[in-house]
Order: structure tokens, then sequence, then C-alpha cells
């Protein structure tokens, strides 16, 4: 799981989610403007289609129930004045015709002299002439077709009321064709309220804006004259808006006027209706959302790990190289970018591995050419000299100075001689527990007697309970000597030289400060070289061995000097066990 952690990792995992979610976010926008509209252009097309349908079959019915006009005006059976005569005939009109469910017969008086069938007999001898539809068939002497009535049985009834007229064209009777709009099933099944969505409907009204069909029974026959859409129907106009109906709801309207009767057909839907497949489309966008951001969690951890993996090794192979494993490689998985990344990062080690083995051989040289040069300017001198004493010596002049300069030139060679054998062959460290107060008051014991030359004045703070150092005593007491001899040496016309050790956390120092002229800082960065040294005589040995056996140590040594006030050196030994060491 080390992927979890990784940069990488969270950068591709937020770039994916900006963008799935960039994409949802643009998805939303465009289901909420498009899809209320589109399903706003679907219920259009739906509820145009549906009232044009029942517009047809409307006038198809109003058409066969006109052919009736003739029908009746040619039937015998009623223009005779015969009561079992117009019973006949009314019987076998219900039985031809669907769409009629009773009659009666009423003389030009408007009185109801036949009947069928029989449940209508409480009607016989019962005045109907201020009824419309008796008034409008007698006055205009054809057949019309009432409004929704309310009988007194109770039932919503539209009449066809048929004059039978007299060899005068007096009206002698009228025949009421009625057809009772709830009961009658053929009439229900083709005018029947569709739903429409979920809360859609369609409903007939009236000339009057009487309702005749609804999907509640209890609203058929309520007048809804004032509803915006039945107003316009009413005034012989079809069409499609946003209106609101008696209840004051929002709803979108298709509406046709029907001329044969003057009627009007009605298909609405809410508003909120239109609003419906966006939420639909937005729970199901929701769940899809859910179920993108686990999978693009899962896809982008298995991409991220392909990614993260080969670049770790190489992060570890890196690691490993700059440590000096020089046999390590990074993995050459594929041919992807990163594949081809592992390949040339092993190249570049092979050739930085080639360089530093150019350059090692290339410094060899150059140390050994210049150890050459030094050791060649260091002997030449006192082979000098001793090469003039010694052709002194051959011609006879023989003087004690002379042995004593020769003797002096042989030591120093012998010196130089020495400091060489110890660079290259260093004695192996002897160690064990030795206090350094011991070692540091031995040394000045040693040295008292040139500090007493130079005029030096020795300052010591060093503390009693310093724990004991596991170190060669002979390598330190000699770093000891180099340090504090070039110290007095320093300072010529006498001065104060402080040696300070104390406890440093789980390190001991020891600093040693002279009074003396300084190092210049652009010689700072020389010191511990061979041949290099501040001193005339001096060849740079010393400083060079005094590094390498508190490197051996685990120990540091800083130089801290200004030119004019005196030097400072500081040494640093961590304290360890035997076991440690």
């Amino acid at each position: 799981m080390n992927w979890i952690r990784s940069r990488i990792f969270w950068k591709i995992y937020i770039i994916n989610l900006v963008v799935i979610f960039a994409l949802l976010a643009l998805m939303f926008i465009i289901a909420r403007i498009s899809l209320p509209e589109i399903t706003k252009e679907q219920y259009r097309y739906i509820t145009d289609k549906t009232v044009l349908r029942m517009k047809e079959q409307i006038g198809q019915i109003a058409e066969d129930l006109h052919k009736f006009e003739q029908y009746v005006q040619g039937d015998p059976h009623f223009q005779v004045n015969d009561a079992k005569q117009w019973e006949e005939g009314l019987e076998h009109i219900i039985k031809i015709s669907p769409y009629i469910d009773s009659a009666t017969v009423l003389d030009a008086n408007g009185y109801v002299r036949g009947f069928y069938p029989d449940d209508l007999s409480h009607l016989l001898n019962y005045n109907l002439s201020k009824r419309e539809y008796f008034q409008q068939a007698v006055r205009t002497k054809k057949a019309y077709f009432s409004d929704v009535v309310s009988a007194d049985t109770g039932r919503y009834l539209l009449v066809l009321s048929v004059p039978v007229l007299n060899e005068r064209n007096e009206v002698e009777r009228v025949v009421n064709l009625s057809m009772r709009i709830v009961q009658n099933h053929l009439f229900r099944s083709i005018v029947r309220s569709f739903q429409i969505g979920e809360h859609g409907y369609t409903f007939i009204v009236d000339r009057n804006g009487n309702i005749i069909s609804h999907p509640s029974k209890k609203r058929i026959g309520d007048n809804i004259a004032e509803n915006a859409v039945v107003q316009k129907l009413l005034r012989g106009q079809s069409g499609y808006e946003e209106v609101v109906n008696t209840e004051g709801v929002a709803m979108l309207a298709s509406y046709a006027h029907i001329p044969i009767l003057q009627w009007g057909v009605v298909a609405q839907v809410p508003v909120s209706e239109i609003y419906k497949p966006y939420a639909l489309f937005e729970k199901a966008l929701w769940f899809a959302s859910i179920a993108a951001f686990f999978i693009l969690s899962i896809l982008t951890a298995l991409c991220a790990q392909q990614i993260v993996h080969p670049i770790r090794r190489l992060c570890q192979v890196a690691e490993a190289v700059a440590k000096g494993k020089k046999h390590v490689r990074a993995d050459e998985t594929d041919r992807t970018e990163i594949g081809l990344l592992a390949k040339r990062f092993n190249y570049m080690i092979d050739s930085i591995q080639q360089s530093e083995e150019l350059l090692r051989k290339s410094e060899k040289l150059a140390v050994v050419g210049e150890l050459a040069a030094g050791v060649a300017h260091e002997i030449r001198n006192p082979l000098t000299s001793l090469k003039g004493f010694i052709q002194l010596l051959k011609e006879g002049k023989h003087n004690q100075m002379y042995f004593d300069i020769i003797e002096s030139e042989l030591e120093r060679l012998s010196e130089i001689v020495d400091g060489f054998l110890l660079l290259g062959k260093p004695n192996p460290a002897k160690k064990a527990y030795s206090h350094v107060s011991e070692m540091l008051q031995h040394v000045m014991k040693l040295l008292e007697g040139q500090a007493l030359l130079h005029h030096v004045t020795v300052q010591y703070s060093i503390d009693e309970q310093l724990p004991p150092l596991y170190c060669d005593e002979n390598q330190l007491k000699q770093v000891f000597i180099n340090i504090i001899k070039n110290a007095i040496e320093a300072m010529p016309n006498g001065g104060i030289l402080r040696i300070e050790a104390k406890q440093r956390l789980d390190s001991i120092l020891i600093c040693i400060t002279d009074e003396g002229c300084g190092i210049p800082k652009e010689r700072m960065a020389t010191l511990g070289e061979p041949f290099y040294s501040t001193k005339e005589k001096g060849t740079g040995l010393g400083l060079m061995v005094s590094f390498k056996i508190v490197e051996a140590h685990g120990g540091k040594m800083n130089i801290y000097s200004e030119e004019g006030k005196g030097t400072t050196v500081c040494l640093l030994f961590p304290i360890f066990s035997k076991q440690e060491g």
C-alpha cells in the first residue's frame, strides 16, 4: 500500500476526480436544461395526438347519430298515432344502435306519450316542453343534439331530438333518442379520459362548458366555463399552451374544438410532470457518480501502482548507488516510458562508474605527481646542503659545525620519510579506555619546556568527570602534540594557550586555542594537505596525519582562525563502548 503515500497517485486521482465531476456537472446542467424541454415536447406530441384522435372519434359518433334523423322521420312506426307502434320503433332503434340507451316520444305540446325501455314508465304524460332540446327541435324542425342533461332519474344524458313532420310540414311529435353518458360502454370506451403520465388526463366539455367526460365521474356535469382553456374552446379555438386549472395547478394543455357538436376536448399534464424525468435522471446520475467514484478509485490505484512501483524502485536504486553499491540496477520491466527511463538510468550509472574509474586513475596519477613533486622539493634542500658540506670535507676543511648541520639535515630527511611511511602504512590502532585529562597532562609535561622557552602560559579547563574514551592513546597523544606544538610555535613572543575539555551530549569536545598570528582565509582550504605548512620548515605532514587519526576514531577536527588574533582547533570524539566501536 505504499502507493497510497505517493504524490503521483494523488495527482492522478485528483485529476481524474476533477475530470469526472466536471463531466457529471456538465451532464447535470445539460439535463436540467434539455430534459424538461424534451419532455415538454413529448407530452405536447402525446396531448395533441390524443385530442385529435378523440375529436375524430366524437365527430364520427355525431355523424352516426345524425343519420337517425332521416331514419326516424322515414320510419312508419312514428308516422301513426299509436303508442304500440312507437314502442316497437324505439325498441328497434335501441337494438340497432349501440349509442342509444333509451328513447321517448313527445307530442307537439311536450308531453311524453311513449317510451322505451320500461324503466321510463314514470315519465308517461310528463311534460318536457321546457327542455331546450325539445324547443330547438320544434323551432328549427331539424334534429338537435343537446348539451349534457341531468335527467329526473339522476342520470346524465346526451339527447338527440328528432322532429317528425306531418303533411303540412308541421311538427306532429318529437322523438328523443338518449345516450346515458356514464352507463354507455361504447361511448365511454371512445371518449374515456386517458391518463397521461402520472397526473395528466383528458376531459370533454359541451358547448356550455359542462363536463361530458372526466377521470372522476363525480365531475361529470360540472360547469367549468370559467377555465381559460374552456373559454377558448367555447369561442371555437384550438391550440396548446400553459394554463392554470380550476384548482390553481399550472398545466400544459392541448385543446381542440369539435364544430359538429360545438364540444371541446382537452388533454393536459401538470407542468411539474415535465421535471420528473430529470429527477429520475438525476437520481440515476447520482448512483452512477458513486459507482464511478469507486471504480475510479480502484482503476487509479491500479494505474498508480504500475507507475509508482517502478519509480520507487528507481529511487531505491539511486539511493543504493549514492551509498556506494555499484552493482545495483533498475528493473527494465516493460517498453513504456518508465521502462525506457530505467534503461537510460542503468546506462547513466554505467557511464558514471566508468567516468569515476577514469577520474580515480587520473586522481591517483595527479596525487602521485603531486607527492613526487613534494618529495623532490622537500628532499632537494637537505640533499643540496649535504652535498655542499661533503664537498668541503673532501677538500680537508673540517669543522664541528659542519657535522652538526649534516646531522640536522639527515634527521630532517628521516622525519620526511617517517611521515610518508605513516601515511602509506599506518600502525594498527591499539584501543583501550583512556582518560582525556591524563593524556593532555602527559603531553603538556613533554612540551612544558618548549612553552617556557616561548614564554607561553597554559590555562586548563578540563572536566574531571569526563568518561573514559575508547581510543589508541599513543595516536591521540601524537595528535595533541602536533596541535599544541603548532600553537606554541605560533606564539614566538609569548601568549596564553587555553586547553578545554568537556562533554557535549554523547561526545567529548577538546578545544586548543592560541593567541598567535592566525591563518589567512585563503590558506584555510589547504590545511591538511601534504607539504603545505605555515611554518618556514614545516612539511604539513603532521596536520595531515592528525586529520587521519581523528577520522579513524570516528571524530571530527575543525579549525577556526582569525588573522592577527589566533587559532582554535576543536576535536570532537564520540563516546561509545568497546562493543559499539
